[in-house]
């Protein structure tokens, strides 16, 4: 059974994989949302293969319990969090934030009943 941090982990990898494939597929379709004109097009296209990479690699992460990297995501979401807010994309941004919010409070609560058993840490 995948630790609490790891199910944050996977559901963040999955819904950025999901976000990738439909900017794949459909590039423009994203650009109304983040309020760039159609000329952003390509970049869209990019963007979506660049989630898919991302969905895969927590994915990956998520089910090799690596929890080093489940914290170092933490600070990475927060700062990803205040930069998408500032640009006004407001949904992307409380994605990012609540999964950072998510990870960390597993991380604590994992890691204190993990120290509490010897089986865990948190880095």
């Amino acid at each position: 059974m995948p630790s609490p941090a790891a199910l944050t982990i996977y559901a963040f990898g999955l819904t950025a994989l999901l976000a990738g494939i439909g900017s794949l597929l459909d590039p423009a379709g994203s650009l109304p949302q983040l309020g760039l004109p159609y000329a952003c097009v390509a970049a869209a296209r990019g963007n979506g293969l660049a989630a898919i990479a991302m969905g895969l690699y927590y994915s990956l992460a998520a089910y090799q319990e690596n929890t080093a990297f489940f914290a170092v995501t933490v600070p990475m979401r927060s700062l990803t969090t205040a930069v998408f807010w500032a640009q006004g994309w407001r949904l992307p941004a409380v994605w990012e934030g609540a999964g950072a919010l998510a990870t960390a409070f597993a991380l604590l609560l994992w890691g204190r009943a993990a120290a509490g058993e010897g089986k865990g840490k948190i880095y």
